[in-house]
Order: C-alpha cells, then structure tokens, then sequence
C-alpha cells in the first residue's frame, strides 16, 4: 500500500529552485561583470610617475588585437568592456630583491602589456613609460631582482576571478566556480527550512544550485577572457559567452536536481525473523552419508532436506535417506475450530467449494461480519505436516505469496492465524482510492516436505462490519504491566500503551473528563503505524511519580484522528494505570568471610548474598564478578528472591567477588566480600597427651578439631571399629578423653572434619602409663 504526495509538492519546489537558480545567476553576473569592468566611460589610469621625476601622464592601452606586435601604441577611445578584456590579458609579475635605485625606484612588480612592452609598477601607480620587455628582464636580472608571477585579478578575493592566485588563467577560473558553487549550496540548504523543503528537496536542491553557479561563475570568466576555448565554445553554438554558459548551467543543474529529487512516500515493509528453513525434498539427503571422517548426524541429516531423515539409528547402518520420494501430492487442507475466536463460526464459502475454501462469521452480528479493530484468531488443519502462507491478493505459485501463515515457518499439521482488521470507514478516510467495502478473501496456500504444493488457493472469507464507528477506543496493553514498581527517586517513567484503533491519548493524576485532561501523548495516527501485535502505539512520560506509596494515573482516548470532532468516540470511563514508588534496594549479607578449608585439589565454596528493602521486600535478581568489569557479571545460580547463592568450587589462593543486584523496581545495589580458600590434606596432628587426674582419664590434645577413636590391640584396625574416644563440650573438638587404664597401651587414630586421618596400620598416637611415643 502506497500514500504519496501530490504532484504540487514538486511543482511547487522545483519553481522555487528555478527562481534561486535565476537570482544566483544574476548575482553572479553582475558581480562577474562588476569585477572585469575597471572603469566606465574612459580610459584606464594606471597612475603617474614617470622615472626621473616630470607631470606623470596616463598609459593608455589599445584594444585588444588592434596593435601588431612592435608598431606604436595609438591611443584610444575603446568601450569599457574592451578595457576590461585588455586588463584581462594583462600578466603581471612581482619583483623583489632589486639592488641599487634608479628606473626601479619605488616599483614592487611589472606589467606585460598587449603589445609587448613592459610597464613597472609601484605602490603608488605606474613608473616610467612602457620599456622592452626583454631589456627591463635584462636589467632587473643584473641587479639581483626576483620575479614571481601573478594571475590577473588575484587581488580581488575569494571571490575573484581567480581566488588566491591558483595556476593559470582556466584553473583560476575553475577555482572561483568551485567556491561560488560552494557557497551557493550553503545558502540554499540553510535556506531550505524557510522555503518549506524537507531535508531531500534541499539535498538535491543545494546540490543542484552550487552546481549550477559553479559552472555559470566559471563560463563567465572564460567567456570574457579573451582567445578562451570556452568563450568560443558558447559563441560557436549561436550564443554568447555569458548567454552560453547560463543555459549551460541552468540546464545541468536542473539535470542534477531532478536525478536527486525523490517524491515522498510511505511503504507498508513485511519484515520476518524465523528459523532456518531447509530445502524441500531430498535430493542432497545422501551427501550427508559420503564422509567417513564425520559420520552423518540427525541435525546434518535434516539440513540437507525436508525430507531427509537418519535411519537405522545406532546401528553401522546409519544413513541419511529421503523418506517417500515417490510422494506427489499436495497438502489438503480445512478449517480448524479449536483456535476460533469465541462467538465465530466457519460456513460455506460464497462461490468456492467446501474443498477450496470456508467462511468465517460473526454470530453477534446479523450480517456475519466481523467487528473492526477487534482480533480475530482462526487455524486450519493440513493431512500432513506442511508450511503454509496467506496473502489477500491472488498469486501464482507459493513461492510468490508473502506472509507465512501465523508467522510460522516449520512444517506443521495444525497452523493458527490472527489478526485485527480496519473498518472499511477508517480505510477509506485515510486512502480514499482503495474504496474499501469490508469484504475480504485470504488466499492460503501449503507445500509440504516434498515439495509439492496446492495448484488452488484454499480462500478464507470475511466480512468487516461496515457500520459507522461507534464504539470508543480500548487500552488493551501498556509496555509496563499496571502496578509494577519504579526506581527509588525516579519522578518520571516512560510509558507507551496499547489502543485497539488509531486515536489520540490524554492522562492525568485524577479521574476526569477527556477535553480537560493536562496532558498529552504521542500517538500512532495512521493505519499504517501497527506494531506487530496488531495494536496502535501512544507514548507518554507519566511524571510526579512519589516515592514509596501507589501513584494513580487515568487515561482516556478519542478515536478517528482524521474525522471531524462530532463523529469521534471517545472513552467516558477512564483507564487506571498504577506505578508503585520503591525505596532503596539493600545487601546485608554476603559470605563466605574469613578462611575456607578443603581436603582436595578444588574447595567447593558457596557464595552467598541476602538482600532486603527495595521495591518488593528486598526480592532481586543478583550477579557476581571476581573483577567488577561491567562485562563480567554472572548470574547467581539460585537468585530471584531474597537469598542468593552460587556455588565455586576453587583452588588454595585469595580471592574477591563483587555481588550487583537489581530489583523490579529497577534499584541497584553492589557489595563484595573477600576470603582465602586453603587446601588441607593432612591428618590430625595429638599435640599433648596426659593423665587427667581431675577425671582420672586419657586426655589427648589435636591441632585441628576432629574426632578420635582407639583399639587395645593394634594400629591395624579401621576407624569406624574402633573405640570412640569423647568430648567433654561439643563446642570443643579438641580435647579428647577415654577412661583411663594403666598398664594398657592405648592406638589411637584420628579423623579431621574432611576425613582426613592416618594411613591404614598407622596411629595418630600409641599412649600407655609407661610409654608414651
């Protein structure tokens, strides 16, 4: 579907361009000619001074071509363009360096006049009278004089004919049209606002514009340069120079800007992210097979294909083969009622057969059409899987149709479709040419894995209620669930919510009429701005937002933007949407601290963090970091609540974590912790052993809390067999007792919190009452 601008809006700018082009080209002429012209109605004065001193006299030149080279220079009563078109021919040079005074006293440079000759020049006018050109070279040259030579009318600007005194007289020429076309552009782009252009008739006007004065700047210049190919150019075609190079540049801008220039228009574009789709049937199954170095996988298999399938799975057999080659017919397909919006029902097609098509009806409406701007959910069933598309324009073959079937790829036997259609009203106001009358019919096609797909279109028919509009606009989602909880401080959240139709939203902090709501949202206003649910998008910033208590806020809209006041519905209940102000999100706990001991080569450590307050009772979402670069978060394993904890299991070493949370509310909060993880492999060590006389028992003494067990006979006995040795206080596992016997000779063995303990036939202690070792 296209909407474009009239033909006017082109009209319109291409006038305003030719009237630029025209001004500029004018400006440009006059200035040209302004500039070549050094003096009207008499000779040009080059000054006074003559060498020696005497009344000084004007140097006048011949015109151009009416002196031989040598003869004597006449004097002259030429036209003031005929005075310019000498200057122009005029070379003059610098002079620096000079030695001495006499016929160079005062002179900074010399001209090369027409005829030859050469005139010094000063500060102050014209020295002397015209000399040999050859001899003054001669002269200045014996007493150690430069000479630098310049191009006429450098002195004249940027703007000049020949800016900055750029090589030759062409290239001077050309540079002034660069800069002048330059300029140009740069005026009409900034102008561009003011004469109502969008930013692409000003692109192609600015271009079009410098362009053109560029080439009608330098076509001057060389049109009035004497013995110029180009001057010669435009006079050889019927024109003259400066009439030659105008239409020339007109011409060529006009070109140019009728190349650049693009009509405004917007384009409905179907874009679709879906699954990697392979090729139907399965020509290239058994490529899948040739590998004996990569033996063929199911996922390799499928992708060779739609009807490429492994069988003989597990087996030396295994191979990739295309399944049912010999299948040539093509989906069937028919209604499914499970995905039928309430109140609908399928019936028989207006002018189709049952086998190639259905109607859908709405049960609510005597006519059986549809309500507009409400969706719609219907599905078909396929007798095998298939992959089908929908379009409501007539196509030849499936490949051509242009939207999958619910948006859905994958070949499937039940396939289901929604949507939510326009009015025919709101159709024709927007684009009048369409004539819409609310009956549609769906054309669905299917293929299945082999290829094969439906000559005939299966048509889905419906109708949508013509009827006037009556019914006002429905909120039916917003981009923040209602109720959800803001950042603590936050006065303002951006919000966008949902409307079943094209319409213009209001809010406001009470529950209030329409026209008196304070402010506004931006809306989608055209038919054409539906988002992919289907819905017309109004975005606002709800603000005054106060923290830690409910905010209420209330909604109303008003539908059909492009019809007149009376026939517009707007809402006369409002809708309430609620943000919850938060409080600061904040960690009270995190672990492990301190040391944390191991008896392997790995130590399992759980980190843990306990988060409280917030938007929701301390409820969060948190990661952990062992270097806090941004990039290097993780998620804890068991988060989403109040506790949160990860499990690591790490080496002997020191470390630090960094723990961030966030809550719904969007509140952060960040901690870390730091502990040393140490490896220990060693059995418990009895550091003293005695007679407790106060308990009249064995006491023996660990380095590291552990339990204790002994035998009578031996060191060979396993620890569990043994004879439990106890603690007098469970908050002290070091200190061991046994009843005491003398004369006895006690093995003891000992086991640390990691099972740690001594090698089989080895004791942690052997004590007696004589011996002790």
């Amino acid at each position: 579907m296209f909407f474009r601008r009239g033909n006017d809006v082109k009209a319109y700018a291409l006038s305003q361009i030719s009237i630029l082009i025209l001004a500029t080209f004018s400006f440009a002429f006059i200035i040209s000619e302004s500039s070549n012209v050094s003096a009207q109605g008499g000779p040009p004065d080059f000054g006074s001074g003559v060498a020696g001193g005497g009344t000084g006299s004007n140097i006048q030149l011949p015109p151009l071509g009416a002196v031989e080279p040598g003869a004597p220079t006449p004097g002259w009563q030429a036209s003031a363009q005929a005075q310019a078109q000498a200057l122009a021919n005029t070379r003059t040079y610098s002079i620096t360096g000079v030695q001495g005074t006499g016929s160079f006293q005062g002179a900074t440079g010399y001209r090369v006049l027409p005829d030859g000759q050469a005139q010094l020049f000063g500060a102050g006018g014209d020295i002397g009278a015209p000399t040999d050109l050859a001899k003054l070279e001669s002269d200045i040259a014996a007493n150690g004089g430069q000479v630098t030579e310049k191009i006429p009318g450098a002195e004249e600007g940027i703007f000049g004919r020949n800016p900055l005194g750029v090589g030759s007289n062409v290239a001077g020429h050309l540079f002034s049209g660069l800069i002048w076309g330059a300029a140009a552009a740069a005026i009409v782009y900034f102008a561009g606002d003011f004469l109502g252009l969008d930013d692409n008739q000003k692109e192609a006007a600015s271009i079009a514009l410098g362009a053109g004065v560029g080439i009608a700047r330098f076509g001057f210049l060389q049109a009035s340069t004497p013995g110029s190919a180009t001057g010669g150019f435009f006079t050889d075609i019927g024109f003259s120079g400066t009439t030659g190079a105008s239409l020339w540049a007109l011409g060529i801008a006009a070109v140019i800007y009728i190349a650049l220039y693009r009509k405004e228009e917007q384009k409905i574009i179907n874009f679709q992210c879906l699954p990697y789709e392979a090729p139907t049937g399965g020509r290239n199954c058994e490529e899948c097979n040739g590998d004996s170095f990569r033996p063929c996988s199911e996922y390799r298999c499928r992708s060779l294909g739609q009807a490429c399938e492994l069988v003989n799975v597990g087996s030396s057999e295994e191979k990739c083969v295309w399944v049912n080659p010999n299948d040539a017919t093509s989906p069937t397909i028919t209604p499914w009622d499970e995905p039928l919006t309430d109140n609908h029902r399928y019936t028989s097609h207006e002018t189709r057969p049952t086998s190639l098509g259905t109607r859908i009806v709405y049960n609510n409406n005597a006519n059986g059409c549809l309500q507009a701007f409400t969706p719609l959910a219907f599905g078909i069933v396929t007798n095998e899987p298939a992959q089908c598309k929908i379009d409501i324009d007539h196509k030849d073959t499936f490949e051509e149709m242009q939207y999958f079937f619910g948006n859905n790829n994958l070949f499937l036997y039940n396939h289901t479709q929604q949507f939510s259609l326009p009015s025919p009203d709101a159709l024709n106001t927007e684009a009048p040419e369409l004539l819409a009358d609310g009956k549609y019919d769906f054309f669905v096609r299917c293929i299945d894995k082999n290829g094969n797909e439906n000559v005939d279109e299966y048509a889905i028919q419906l109708c949508v209620d013509p009827s006037p509009d009556t019914t006002a606009p429905i909120i039916v989602d917003t981009s923040i669930p209602s109720d959800s909880y803001v950042k603590f401080g936050a006065q303002s959240v951006p919000v966008e919510f949902y409307v079943n139709e094209p319409s213009i939203c209001k809010w406001s902090t009470q529950d209030k009429e329409y026209s008196v709501m304070e402010n506004t949202m931006s809306c989608s206003t055209s038919l054409t701005q539906i988002n992919a649910r289907e819905l017309y998008t109004c975005s606002t910033n709800l603000t005054g937002i106060v923290d830690r208590q409910v905010n209420n806020f209330f909604v109303r809209c008003k539908d059909q933007p492009s019809k007149p006041e009376e026939e517009r519905n707007v809402n006369v209940v409002s809708y309430k949407y609620n943000i919850k102000g938060s409080q600061p999100l904040n960690i009270i706990f995190t672990s492990p601290n301190g040391t944390v001991t191991g008896n392997t080569n790995t130590v399992p450590v759980e980190l843990k963090v306990t988060t409280d307050d917030g938007a929701n009772e301390g409820n969060a979402i948190c990661s952990f970091s062992p270097s806090g670069n941004p990039s290097s978060y993780v998620l804890m394993f068991e988060t989403d609540a109040v506790e949160h904890t990860q499990r690591l299991d790490l080496p002997t070493g020191n470390y630090n974590y960094k723990f961030r949370c966030v809550d719904y509310g969007g509140n952060a909060a960040e901690a870390e912790t730091s502990f040393t993880v140490i490896v220990d492999t060693s059995s418990p060590l009895v550091t003293r052993a005695y007679r407790d006389s106060s308990n009249d028992a064995l006491k023996i003494v660990t380095n590291e809390d552990a339990e204790c067990a002994y035998s009578l006979n031996s060191c060979n006995f396993n620890f569990e067999e043994g004879i439990e040795m106890l603690y007098l206080s469970a908050s002290n596992k070091k200190n061991h007792y046994s009843e005491w016997k003398p004369n006895v000779a006690y093995y003891i063995k000992c086991r640390d919190v990691f099972n740690n303990e001594p090698g089989p036939n080895t004791c942690s202690l052997v004590a007696s009452a004589t011996n002790i070792r």
